[in-house]
This record gives C-alpha cells, structure tokens and sequence, in this order.
C-alpha cells in the first residue's frame, strides 16, 4: 500500500494546515464501487455514494463513497439546525450556508487532484427561498429538508482512469507524528476489511472487478401504479398558460414538470443499481439519509469549482432515443439541427454564462464547449460547457446565490420563471432540479441537477419530469417529452408502459 504524504511531509504540511489528508492506496483494475459501497456502507445512515457512470472522462473519472463523521447542516424553511455528535444547535439558516463555506486555513492537497473530505448531501430547490424574494411555497407534503450535508473525513475514492483505490482520512490536524500514526491505522483497519471482502468474493468464484450491473425487473412491491400530480390535460393547460405568459413578454421558456407516485417498499439501494443499469450517467449517486433516500442517474452538473476554476454544464434539447440504429441516428441529427431546440439551448448558454459572471472574474467566462450530444440509454441530449475563474472573495454562498438552481430546470429569465412554475405546479418540487454532491474543505465543490432521479421516503417512491416551454411549443409534444424521460424511472419502478399513462 502506498501511503501519501510521507511522515515527514505530513509534519510539515500540519504546520500550514488544519487539516491535512492522508491517503492510502493500492492498484485494483475495473473495481466495481457499488459493491464495495455495499458490503461497507449500506447499512450506515447518513452514507452515499457518488458513482461515476456513462461520460467523457472530466466528468467521470471519479467515484467516491463514506459516511457522516455525525456532523451534520440541516435547513428547513426558516430554521437551521448544526449538528455536532450528540450536541444540536438552532442558528440562522444564512449562517448554516456560511458553515459550508471553504475553510482559507485548509490548504489544497496537490497529491489528491479530488474531493478528500468536506460535506456531501442534497439541496432542495426551495432553498432558492433564502436568496430570492419568491411567493409563498406550495404545500410540502414530502417534509424533506431544503438542504441535508453530512460531514465527511474518511472516505474511499475509486479513480477509474489510474484504476486504483484510494481510503482517504482528514482529521482536523493534531499532535504531529502520534497523529500521523493514527490516521495510518485507521487507514490500515480500512484496507484489511476491503481486502477480507475482495478474498470472500473471489473464494466464491465470484468477482468484485468489472461485476455488470443487471436490471432485476419489479425488485419492490407496488400496490399501486404511478400517480401523477397532473392529468394529461392539466398539464397541457398548465403549457398553454406558460406559453401566454410567453406571449405576453414576462418570459422566454419555463421548465415545467409533472410528479409522478408510486408505493414502493423494496431495498432503495436496489433500485438504485436498477436504474444505474438502464441509464448510466456520469452524475449518478445513492444517498442514504435516517428518513430518505435519493437515488439518481443524474447526466447534468450544476457546478463544479476546482481552485479558483469554475464550471457549470447546462442540458438542454432532447430527443427519444430509438433502437433502430438509422432511426436513432436520424433523431439525434434532427435535435442539433432543429432551430427551436438550439435558439432554446443557446438562451439558456446565455444565461447560465451570466450567472458565472456574477462570481468571476471580469473577461474570464467563456463557452469552452458548445452544442455537442450525448446519448443514454432513453434519450439524447444537446450539452454545452461553460467554465470561468472565481473572484477571490468569492464563498459558497455566493456560488450558490448566483447558479442555483440551474437555468435549464427554471427557464429564462429565472426569478419570473420560478414565480410561474409556483403557479403552475400543483406541488413544491422538493429534491427534483435541485443538487446533490459535495463541498469540500478545500477548494472542490462538484454538485449535480437531481434530475433522472427518484426519492424513497415512507414507502412511496416519487419522482418528476420536466419540459422546457417556448413560444412555439406544442403543449401535446411537451407532454410526451416529459414521458420520454421517465421513461428510465417507469421502467425501474414498474411496466414501462407508457399508454397506461
């Protein structure tokens, strides 16, 4: 085992830093983290896993698992609460946002190019109540906090590029070398429970590395089928009522989206690997808290800050994927040809570059990728990346303040969007087109858009579907469009059938 940094380093490293990580890792090609998460974390409330799936590599290289050190950040409505072992404390919910901030007193670690340790958990999209002066929230019948991080000091990280396995501790910093000793035990009681785990699997002829993931079908008991929020015309109506405000000029596009229900009281970590293995995604992730769970084949990233280089990858155009292959090639050539989707894509390039301005520096935002496709296994999609560097005062706060949530799940111009998806939506979206993912104590910060995504709480499985409404929306298009991307959601969760919809 290769164990970084070395104890001289860790000495002088702990003399600038408050928190230093100490990193073990061994060489384990096509390790496959879902298992392992399994086996070691399953059973742990307040756990995740964050998996990387199906992408280019900058956005799929890592996946990263643990569980809460019992540090916890919970804001719901206009209360907070800060969580430290048993001890509970109420303080405003900005000042809560402000505990996540980066810490200017932890310093990078260059030998771990990722997240070694911070907060990992959701954001749900009412948090955007905190920054804007938005109409009263619909009814919450889900009761799910507005924000829900954990913290982390010890963690496993998979690098699928290097193919090796790294157990990561960051302790606050202590007393030296004793210290140092420390972290190496934990991280050397870490590695015999990994490799008693990887001997059982192999003495039974089974494999932990390059292990597939098989859809198992109907792994739950459904009583009842999916209920939406919405009938087929109310949402049609609800469409109709977008466009006019179109029309009327208060706004360019809306997203609006549709709840979908079902009892379900199967094994979530199940129905995660289910979904994982219909739609992979390269913002895939299972999180485990004491009263729900989320599990997400996410393909869209809110944001991801690496130093002071920020970034944000908004999705926008879809097409139903086809399994004839001349079909299929013919429906993604007419989704980046089609002028409505691309003047609907480059408005929202527009504005999510606008919002990076707001938090960067003057002349550094810049469209690095534009207009490009990318496939899953239901649907195809039109992605742009936009990439910009931080103003220097700049917290998590402030990136938040200014980027969530994304421009793709609100429509254009954001705040009047979201006062009308207010109206619109029958219910408060919760986790759905809000974020899930980590803050780190240093400076990395990588959140997805909950979206592909299905909340377990109480038996019941929920989840949403959006479309974005332009002018010349067809509001009985749009509705089948939302279809199209449940249709990962509806297979997972029950017959994909989708005229009984």
């Amino acid at each position: 085992m290769r164990i970084v940094p070395s104890r001289v380093e860790y000495l002088d490293l702990v003399k600038r830093s408050n928190r230093v990580p100490v990193c073990g890792e061994k060489f384990i090609p096509n390790l496959s983290p879902h298992l392992l998460y399994r086996e070691l974390y399953k059973d742990c409330s307040d756990s995740f896993l964050l998996e990387s799936g199906k992408g280019p590599e900058d956005t799929s290289r890592y996946s990263f698992m643990g569980a809460s050190n019992s540090s916890s950040i919970k804001i719901q409505g206009n209360n907070a609460f800060v969580q430290s072992g048993d001890v509970s404390d109420a303080v405003d919910p900005m000042e809560a946002l402000g505990r996540l901030n980066f810490d200017d007193d932890i310093k990078q670690a260059n030998y771990l190019p990722h997240f070694w340790g911070g907060w990992v958990g959701v954001i749900g999209y009412e948090l955007v109540g905190l920054f804007e002066n938005l109409p009263e929230r619909k009814s919450d019948d889900l009761e799910i906090p507005d924000l829900y991080m954990v913290q982390v000091d010890h963690l496993l990280v998979y690098d699928h590029k290097e193919e090796t396995l790294k157990v990561v501790v960051s302790h606050e910093s202590g007393e030296g070398l004793e210290d140092y000793n420390t972290i190496v035990s934990e991280i050397q009681k870490s590695w015999n429970q990994i490799e008693q785990f990887i001997d059982s699997i192999q003495k039974t002829s089974k494999s932990i590395l390059s292990s597939p993931i098989t859809f198992s079908g109907n792994n739950g008991s459904h009583k009842n089928g999916l209920q939406s929020d919405m009938t087929r015309d109310e949402y049609i109506k609800s469409v109709r009522k977008a466009k006019k405000y179109i029309e009327e000029g208060d706004i360019y596009q809306a997203n609006l989206s549709q709840r979908f229900t079902t009892a379900y009281e199967g094994d979530p970590f199940d129905l995660y690997l289910d979904l994982r293995s219909v739609n992979p995604s390269p913002f895939s992730g299972f999180l485990k808290f004491q009263d729900f769970a989320i599990v997400s084949s996410s393909p869209e990233r809110l944001v991801k800050v690496d130093n002071y280089n920020v970034e944000t990858r908004p999705i926008a155009g879809t097409r139903p994927r086809s399994p004839d292959p001349v079909k299929d090639q013919s429906l993604s050539t007419e989704l980046l040809l089609n002028e409505k989707e691309r003047a609907e894509h480059l408005m929202l390039v527009d504005l999510e570059r606008n919002d990076l301005g707001r938090i960067c520096k003057t002349g550094s935002v810049h469209v690095s990728d534009l207009m490009f496709l990318e496939q899953y296994s239901h649907v195809s999609h039109i992605v742009s990346n936009i990439t910009g560097e931080l103003l220097p005062e700049v917290s998590v706060r402030d990136i938040l303040r200014a980027v969530f949530p994304g421009g793709t799940i609100t429509g254009c111009p954001k705040v009047r969007c979201m006062e009308i998806i207010g109206e619109l939506e029958p219910v408060s979206r919760g986790p759905y087109c809000g974020s899930f993912g980590y803050i780190g104590f240093s400076r990395n910060m990588d959140l997805n858009i909950i979206i592909r995504s299905i909340l377990l709480k109480e038996g019941k499985a929920y989840f949403n579907v959006g479309a974005g409404i332009v002018a010349d929306s067809c509001p009985e298009k749009e509705y089948l469009e939302t279809l199209d991307k449940a249709a990962a959601m509806i297979q997972v969760l029950s017959e994909p059938i989708k005229e009984s919809l």
